[in-house]
């Protein structure tokens, strides 16, 4: 009676756990989204600036690529970043 109670509830927080993995990884591809929206609005002007050499315009160039390539990245190996999404996780956890 007692293990039933705990495989129930062992199966729920699994399915949490996988809706909170599948929530933030979209939250962050929807983050890497919007900064490359940002970052073609003002590609030029940093462009330009890093070409005359201001570091300050190279240094955001940089670090805006960067952020945006850990956002797309993480969503493209979200199985392997969130190991509740992996299906063969998923599998083991349901009765």
């Amino acid at each position: 009676m007692e293990t039933k109670w705990i495989d129930t509830w062992r199966v729920r927080w699994a399915r949490v756990k996988r809706g909170g993995a599948l929530g933030l990884s979209g939250l962050l591809l929807v983050v890497g989204i919007l900064l490359f929206v940002a970052f073609l609005t003002e590609l030029p002007g940093l462009v330009r600036g890093t070409l005359t050499g201001d570091g300050e315009a190279a240094r955001t160039l940089f670090f805006s690529a960067a952020g945006i390539a850990v956002c797309i990245l993480q969503w493209r190996w979200r199985t392997a970043l969130y190991p509740e999404l992996r299906s063969d996780a998923s599998q083991e956890e349901t009765p």
